[in-house]
C-alpha cells in the first residue's frame, strides 16, 4: 500500500506521484489501476515521475519507419541471454530498457477530455525534455526525430539516442511514456552492446551525463523534475480549466485511495 502523503496536487484536477527505483511490475500494475480510475473520472490526470531497477521491456513490435530512412531495424531475438529481467508489456515498440538513473515519465490522462492526439502528446513530452535540457544544462544539439521517435544528439563526430517514448491507449486513456537516460550506468550500457533496443544498435544509446561531460547532482535532477512537471501542466492547463474546476484536492485524494493498492 502506497502512503497517500506521497501524492501531490500541483494543479487543479492533476495528481502527481514521484517514486525513484520503483519495481517495474508494481509500477505497471499501478498504471493499469489508474486507467480504471480515470475511465470513471476522465477530468483527472495522473502524472508519474519515477525510475526502475535494471530491467528490459518489450512491446508489440518495432515501429514502422519511413522509406526515406536508411536505418535498418533489428528485432529482438528471444533466444538472447539478457543481463536483467525481461517484461512483456502492452505498448508499441520493441525492446527497451530501464535503470535507476533514468528519468521516467508516465502521463495517465484522457485524450478526449484533454482534446489531445497521442502522437502530438508524445512529441510535446519530447519537446519539453529537449527545452529543459538545453536551458538547465546549457547543452545544444538535441533533436526530436519523428522517424526513429525519440530525443537524439548528433554532430559530425557522434550520434546518440538519449530518450525513448512509447504510449499505450486504453479506452482513450494513455499510459506508459518517456524514458530519458539521465545518469550514467556502466553495467546497463555495457549490457546494451549485445542487443538492439528499439531495433537500434545498443552503442547508440547514451546518457545525459556522458553528453555534458560531468556528473549531475540529485538536486539538479529534482530541479529538472519540478520544471518538467510545471511545463507539462502548463501544456494541459487550457483544457483542464474548462472542465469541473471545483474538484477539491481532498475529493481527488479520497477517490484515488480506492485505486492505489500495491
Amino acid at each position: 500500500m502506497i502512503d497517500l502523503t506521497l501524492f501531490e496536487n500541483p494543479s487543479e484536477n492533476i495528481y502527481l506521484l514521484k517514486i525513484w527505483n520503483w519495481d517495474y511490475l508494481q509500477a505497471e500494475k499501478f498504471q493499469l489501476e489508474c486507467i480504471d480510475f480515470i475511465y470513471k473520472n476522465p477530468h483527472i490526470s495522473i502524472l508519474i515521475i519515477c525510475s526502475h531497477p535494471h530491467c528490459f521491456t518489450i512491446g508489440r513490435g518495432l515501429q514502422k519507419i519511413k522509406e526515406t530512412t536508411s536505418q535498418e531495424l533489428i528485432d529482438f531475438d528471444h533466444q538472447t541471454k539478457l543481463s536483467y529481467p525481461l517484461y512483456t508489456i502492452k505498448r508499441g515498440g520493441g525492446l527497451t530498457f530501464h535503470y535507476p538513473g533514468q528519468f521516467v515519465f508516465y502521463p495517465i490522462l484522457n485524450l478526449t477530455v484533454n482534446k489531445l492526439a497521442v502522437y502530438d502528446l508524445m512529441l510535446k513530452v519530447l519537446e519539453i525534455s529537449k527545452d529543459l535540457i538545453q536551458d538547465q544544462f546549457s547543452f545544444q544539439g538535441l533533436e526530436i526525430k519523428k522517424d526513429l521517435l525519440g530525443l537524439w544528439f548528433e554532430n559530425e563526430f557522434s550520434r546518440a539516442k538519449v530518450a525513448s517514448i512509447g504510449l499505450a491507449v486504453n479506452r482513450f486513456n494513455t499510459y506508459h511514456g518517456l524514458a530519458l537516460n539521465f545518469l550514467n550506468d556502466e553495467p546497463m550500457f555495457e549490457a546494451l552492446k549485445s542487443i538492439h533496443p528499439c531495433g537500434l544498435p545498443g552503442e547508440i544509446y547514451r546518457d545525459l551525463e556522458i553528453l555534458i561531460c560531468r556528473k549531475i547532482s540529485l538536486d539538479e535532477r529534482e530541479r529538472f523534475c519540478s520544471q518538467f512537471i510545471d511545463s507539462f501542466i502548463e501544456y494541459l492547463k487550457p483544457n483542464h480549466l474548462m472542465i469541473e474546476r471545483q474538484r477539491s484536492s481532498s475529493l481527488i485524494r479520497d477517490s484515488i485511495s480506492d485505486v492505489v493498492r500495491l
